[in-house]
């Protein structure tokens, strides 16, 4: 463990040096590239008709739906796809060949079989060493895949450094869009963990599924990366085309490994009458980060969502809510919530604790800010990865045992439980200066109030450690354990060797990178 850490530091360090390897490959742009646009004719679907008879009473709203759950997220996604009847626009960070990532790809053929056009856009972290799956699936007429920001290399790790600045800007958007009438856009990646499915680790994660003109604006956000540069046909980049033999021979294969995986039970009760008369109905808008060209490699700019979240923070007066798996705010994000303190609005945030975060690295930017933000008298709350909360949040037999860790992966602000934003943002420098991301703003008193009463529940003793300076200054941990209030002077539930690799990755400043 410790050995893979040092590794990744190592990495970063040797990248923020520069281009010192000379020679590396870099990825040709595509001179005939094919612009295609999202599907807008959505009366011509059940889907379709379905939402505009839902939207009849609610002009100019749009209406939404909170997916709580691992278990529901995913059901909806697999309804949504056999569903579809003419268009799917997918696009995603991550993307695993797992039980939840096979089913989701079985589906995508399915649907391609029957007409539908599918485009899938992945970020290259996410598709490196796929390729061969990934061309099986691209060989079907009715499916395009995009890799956005490739690596060029044949050797990963040296590409990555020889190209640091651009292979540091990666697409951490997620939007998932069917027939132009239904989207759903949050935290969630396509892997196991965010489906309640993981063996090791589960994430509390949130997804909105939408209907209504705000669907219209995500469809063309996913038209801008789609149709932009840095997307490349994943045909141009692999030029070891699969021949028909090897296209049945996965077909069988992901076949019998879908039935394998028992996941059938999704496919009973669709019923979408009843998912849209619980939807909550608000004007929204959506905020993503602009698409960049090739050759731009400004990494100290705060970018699109970034800009708008402070925006509308700075017109919080009472309350601000923030979840978030990382937190990593920056000296503008510090001198923002120091303000906002000043002028008597409470900031209260959630984020991983040391045991139930799935990167030490990433924990150590926050260890560099946190007793900074509680001097500036927010309120600090880690989840545990035992949280009492995991055995309803996570819809699994088994998920909340001893030998699983339940982690916080969601996105969400709530601003003076008027306004609340869902999406791909982590309050961190990377999300701020180095990905794209992708959220909905919702103008809402009534999903503000359901998520924030979300959100809170986590801050309990039972769930969260409060994380205070005690007298003496010192970080003090505070939480209830088998029924009784226990204070802890270092990271709880950790050991000695975590703890000493969170404090050292803290001393780089590297934030940015982590």
């Amino acid at each position: 463990m410790i050995k893979s850490y040092f590794n990744r530091l190592l990495l970063i360090m040797l990248g923020c040096t520069g281009g010192f390897i000379a020679g590396c490959a870099t990825v040709k742009i595509e001179n005939e590239r094919e612009i295609s646009l999202a599907f807008s004719n959505s009366l011509e679907t059940s889907l379709g008709q379905l939402s505009a008879s839902a939207s009849v009473s609610h002009a100019e709203k749009s209406g939404f739906l909170i997916l709580n759950t691992g278990h529901d997220a995913l059901l909806k996604r697999v309804s949504l796809l056999v569903k579809a009847e003419k268009a799917i626009d997918l696009q995603y960070y991550i993307w695993n060949s797992d039980k939840s990532g096979r089913l989701l790809a079985q589906q995508l053929l399915l649907a391609a079989d029957k007409g539908i056009h599918v485009r899938l856009l992945l970020d290259d972290f996410s598709a490196g060493n796929r390729d061969t799956l990934l061309l099986m699936m691209n060989a079907h007429p009715n499916i395009d895949i995009r890799i956005y920001n490739p690596n060029a290399s044949q050797n990963k790790i040296v590409g990555f450094i020889g190209d640091f600045k651009r292979l540091n800007q990666r697409m951490h958007n997620k939007s998932f869009i069917v027939d132009g009438s239904v989207a759903i856009v949050g935290g969630r990646n396509i892997g196991d963990e965010y489906f309640d499915l993981n063996h090791e680790i589960n994430f509390r994660d949130r997804d909105l599924l939408t209907i209504g003109p705000i669907v219209t604006e995500i469809s063309k956000s996913f038209d801008v990366y789609w149709n932009n540069e840095r997307a490349f046909s994943i045909g141009h980049l692999v030029k070891n085309k699969p021949d028909k033999e090897e296209i049945l021979a996965f077909r069988k294969e992901i076949k019998s490994k879908v039935q394998q995986d028992n996941l059938a039970i999704l496919f009973n009760n669709i019923e979408f009458e009843t998912w849209f008369s619980e939807l909550i109905w608000a004007t929204a808008e959506i905020t993503y980060d602009q698409t960049r060209a090739m050759d731009d490699n400004n990494l100290n700019t705060p970018k699109q969502v970034a800009n708008t979240l402070m925006e509308v923070a700075k017109r919080t007066t009472e309350e601000l809510l923030i979840e978030t798996a990382y937190l990593v705010p920056g000296d503008n994000g510090i001198t923002l919530l120091k303000e906002l303190i000043a002028k008597g609005v409470k900031v209260t945030a959630l984020t991983n604790s040391l045991a139930s975060n799935d990167l030490t690295t990433n924990h150590s930017g926050y260890v560099r800010r946190r007793k900074e933000l509680l001097r500036n008298g927010a309120e600090l709350f880690e989840l545990k990865p035992d949280a009492q909360s995991c055995k309803h949040l996570v819809e699994a037999p088994n998920a909340c045992n001893e030998n699983t860790l339940f982690g916080l992966h969601a996105k969400s602000i709530v601003f003076d439980r008027k306004v609340v934003f869902v999406g791909s943002f982590n309050l961190n420098q990377r999300s701020i200066y180095l990905n794209s991301e992708l959220g909905l703003i919702v103008h809402s008193t009534e999903l503000a109030d359901r998520i924030a009463d979300d959100i809170k529940e986590n801050l309990s003793l039972q769930n969260s450690w409060k994380v205070i300076l005690n007298n003496k200054g010192d970080l003090q941990w505070t939480g209830i354990k088998d029924g009784e209030i226990i204070n802890y002077n270092h990271e709880p539930e950790t050991g000695f060797m975590r703890r000493f690799n969170s404090k050292f990755f803290s001393i780089f400043p590297v934030e940015k990178y982590l």
